[in-house]
């Protein structure tokens, strides 16, 4: 096999894998600040090269997909620079799991500020992760000087409450990143907040790495719900709480009157019901 066909196999190779990456939404890491500059100037460089060497296409055929090629490299460098991407990664407190961070913002009048999120292993792939994107709008009335895209979102304050979950102190409010689909559904704290009403002794529910079990004293009429956790890793200490409320105003069911303080963020009443 001739170093020509070689080249165009490697190429195909290249180019069907990047396909079903991106049909898959996973990404090379690394080309995200650069779109797929990279790759379209090796098709354009390899191609060309090809081409100008072979004998049995004239040079013009060559030329002429320069002529149309090299504009549709220059348009999608334009379109990178427009969006502006800024990267950042945070690192699991678990395991080698990170969180790699796609933001930007745009000011007309107002500010919106956007964030896409990718999870990855060894920090080469990543997958993009669905329905986890978050998006805030701040009037420009309302918008303190030196609020940037990094401030806006927390970083620097976030959380990780389990190795999938991180919880961002947003300007907005505490919002959570799950890097995979959770287990438990605002449904489900629900149904559970109504058997802790019932004092439906030894119910029981994981939450977010806590397990909660509800207990009732028949001697004394009191029910409390236990907090706990495999070796003691989860978000919340162990101790007890009086009861699971929702908060509208934060938008998380929270735990109320607990040993070592009030109350704790629990899990988001956003969650699919």
């Amino acid at each position: 096999m001739t170093k020509t066909k070689w080249a165009l196999i490697l190429l195909g190779v290249l180019d069907l894998m990047l396909i079903i990456m991106y049909l898959t939404d996973y990404f090379i890491l690394f080309l995200k600040p650069s779109g797929y500059l990279i790759p379209l100037a090796i098709n354009i460089i390899v191609l060309s090269v090809i081409g100008f060497r072979s004998s049995r296409y004239h040079n013009l055929w060559t030329i002429a997909g320069l002529v149309l090629s090299i504009p549709i490299l220059l348009i999608h460098g334009f379109m990178v620079w427009l969006m502006d991407y800024s990267y950042t990664t945070i690192d699991s407190t678990y395991n080698q799991q990170s969180l790699v961070i796609e933001y930007r913002d745009i000011t007309l009048g107002e500010t919106t500020y956007f964030y896409d999120f990718y999870k990855t292993t060894f920090g080469i792939v990543g997958k993009r992760l669905d329905d986890q994107s978050i998006e805030m709008v701040i009037q420009g009335t309302d918008r303190p000087a030196g609020l940037d895209a990094e401030v806006a979102l927390g970083l620097g304050g976030e959380k990780w409450i389990t190795k999938d979950i991180v919880r961002f102190p947003t300007w907005e409010g505490m919002k959570e990143v799950h890097l995979k689909p959770s287990s438990v559904r605002a449904a489900d704290i629900e149904a559970f907040i109504e058997m802790a009403k019932n004092k439906e002794s030894g119910q029981t529910i994981t939450v977010n790495g806590n397990q909660l079990e509800i207990r009732y004293d028949e001697l004394s009429g009191q029910s409390w719900i236990e907090v706990s956790s495999d070796n003691d890793k989860g978000a919340i200490p162990r101790q007890q709480c009086s009861r699971i409320a929702p908060n509208e105003e934060l938008g998380y069911y929270m735990l109320e009157e607990c040993t070592h303080q009030w109350e704790y963020i629990l899990y988001s009443m956003t969650e699919s019901r």
